[in-house]
C-alpha cells in the first residue's frame, strides 16, 4: 500500500511538475512602527498573518503617532538593539545609515521579482535612496484631494465634475455661499497649511515642486511666475475659509463636509477613512477628484526600511517579508483595510473609484511627485512649514515677501 502510495506521487509530480522541495525556512523579525488605528493594525496584520503562514515569527513594536517615534528608533539603533524592519521615509536619515552600511540593499533581489513595469514611477523613486533600493512600499496616498458632499453639491446647484480648473471652482464658491454652506473647509494648522500650499505648487508646476521641494532646491526657482501663482491661488483659498478653520484638525473638519455644512474639502486623501467610518458610500454620498487642472500630485508613501542582516536566515527571512510586500494579493488586501491606494498599478480587485483613479494619475511619469518630508532638509522643511503659516495668517504678507524670505532662509540652512 505505501509503495503504491509512493508511485503515484512520483506520477503525480512527473505529470503535473509540482514540487515538494521545501521552501528556504524562515527565522524571526523585529518590526518597529508608529501605527495604532484600528485601520492601520488591520492593514498591517494582513501582511503579519502572510508572513507567518510562511513560517517566519513576528515581533513587533508599535509607538503611537505623534509621541516622537523617531527618538526610540534611533535609539534602540545607536544602543545595539536595533529593529529588523521599521517605517521610515526619510532620505537624509536613511543616507546616514547607508554611509554606515547599516541599511539592507534590496537591488539585486528587486530585480528577481519583475516589479518595474507593475510599480508607479513615484512609487519606485521613494523606495530608492542614491540609485539602490532600500525600501518595501506599504501605502500610496494623495495630499491634493478633494472629497465633496453629494447632498450638498445638489443644494447648492453645483457640479464639481464640470471643473476643469481652480478658477471653476472658485467661481462656484458663491452658491454655496448662497446656500448657507461652507465652500471648502480647511484645517488650518501649520502642517495642512505646508500640504496646501504644496498642493498649489505641485497644480501649476511639477517641475517647480521638485525645484522647491528637493533634497538640494533651486533657490533661483523660488523667484518665479509660477511660484506666484501658486502663493495667488493658496491666498484666494485663505480668504474664503470659514472663521472657525483656525487651528481646526484634519478629521474634525472632514466631518464639516460629511454633515453638509461644508461642501467639500482639500485634503490628504485619508480623509476618506472618515467618511467609511460614518458608512457613506463613495459615488453615493460623496465624491472625490484630484485637484482640476492639476499640472502634478504630491503623492506620501509609507514604505519599510530593513536593516542589513548579519545572517542569511536573516537575509532570506527580509527578503520573504520584502516580496510578500509587494505581491498583487497581499497589497489589493491591505489598501481597502487601510483605505489607501496599492502600491502595484495592476492591483485593482476590490478597491474603489478613488484608488483607481490615482493609479491611472501616477501610472504617467513625471505626473507624481515625493511629498517633501520624504525628500527636504528637515530644517529647510521646518522653514519653509513657517512662512506657509506665516503668509497665510498675515493678509497684508505679499508674494515678494515670502520669496524673499524662503530665499533667506535657505541662504541660512543650505547656503555654502
Amino acid at each position: 500500500m505505501k509503495k503504491g502510495i509512493a508511485i503515484s506521487l512520483a506520477l503525480l509530480v512527473i505529470s503535473t511538475g509540482i514540487s515538494f522541495a521545501q521552501a528556504k525556512p524562515l527565522g524571526d523579525l523585529l518590526v518597529f512602527n508608529n501605527w495604532s488605528s484600528d485601520a492601520e493594525i488591520g492593514a498591517l496584520n494582513v501582511i503579519r498573518n502572510e508572513f507567518q503562514k510562511q513560517g517566519g515569527k513576528w515581533n513587533d513594536i508599535t509607538i503611537a503617532h505623534d509621541t516622537g517615534a523617531s527618538i526610540p528608533l534611533i535609539n534602540m539603533i545607536t544602543g545595539g538593539n536595533p529593529p529588523d524592519v521599521f517605517i521610515d521615509n526619510n532620505v537624509k536619515f536613511e543616507r546616514d545609515l547607508m554611509q554606515r552600511g547599516m541599511i539592507a540593499d534590496f537591488t539585486a533581489y528587486y530585480k528577481t521579482l519583475n516589479l518595474d513595469k507593475v510599480i508607479p514611477p513615484v512609487v519606485k523613486d521613494a523606495m530608492m535612496v542614491d540609485g539602490k533600493v532600500v525600501h518595501a512600499p506599504l501605502t500610496v496616498h494623495i495630499v491634493g484631494s478633494i472629497f465633496w458632499n453629494t447632498a450638498a453639491a445638489k443644494k447648492a446647484g453645483i457640479n464639481p465634475n464640470s471643473w476643469k480648473t481652480l478658477d471653476d471652482m472658485f467661481a462656484d464658491f458663491p452658491k454655496a455661499k448662497q446656500a448657507g454652506i461652507i465652500p471648502l473647509a480647511i484645517g488650518a494648522q501649520k502642517w495642512q497649511l505646508d500640504y496646501l500650499l504644496g498642493t498649489m505648487i505641485a497644480y501649476v508646476s511639477g517641475d517647480l515642486y521638485d525645484k522647491v521641494f528637493g533634497l538640494n532646491p533651486d533657490k533661483a526657482a523660488f523667484d518665479s511666475k509660477e511660484m506666484r501663482q501658486a502663493l495667488a491661488y493658496y491666498r484666494k483659498i485663505q480668504q474664503n475659509a470659514d472663521q472657525g478653520s483656525a487651528n481646526r484638525n484634519w478629521n474634525d473638519t472632514t466631518n464639516l463636509v460629511i454633515r453638509g455644512d461644508a461642501l467639500m474639502q482639500l485634503h490628504g486623501d485619508w480623509m476618506k477613512g472618515e467618511f467609511i467610518a460614518a458608512k457613506k458610500v463613495l459615488g453615493v454620498d460623496y465624491d472625490t477628484m484630484l485637484v482640476p487642472g492639476t499640472k502634478s500630485v504630491q503623492v506620501t508613501i509609507d514604505e519599510e526600511t530593513f536593516l542589513a542582516p548579519k545572517t542569511q536566515l536573516k537575509k532570506t527571512t527580509e527578503e520573504a517579508f520584502f516580496k510578500i510586500m509587494t505581491q498583487k494579493d497581499i497589497t489589493e488586501k491591505f489598501s481597502v483595510i487601510k483605505g489607501c491606494t496599492p502600491v502595484r498599478l495592476d492591483a485593482t480587485a476590490g478597491i474603489d473609484k478613488h484608488a483607481k483613479m490615482v493609479l491611472s494619475a501616477i501610472s504617467k511619469p513625471g505626473f507624481g511627485h515625493l511629498v517633501r518630508n520624504i525628500t527636504m532638509d528637515n530644517d529647510f522643511a521646518g522653514a519653509y512649514a513657517d512662512l506657509a503659516d506665516a503668509f497665510w495668517n498675515t493678509p497684508t504678507m505679499t508674494a515678494d515677501d515670502f520669496i524673499k524670505q524662503l530665499q533667506q532662509k535657505y541662504d541660512e540652512i543650505l547656503g555654502k
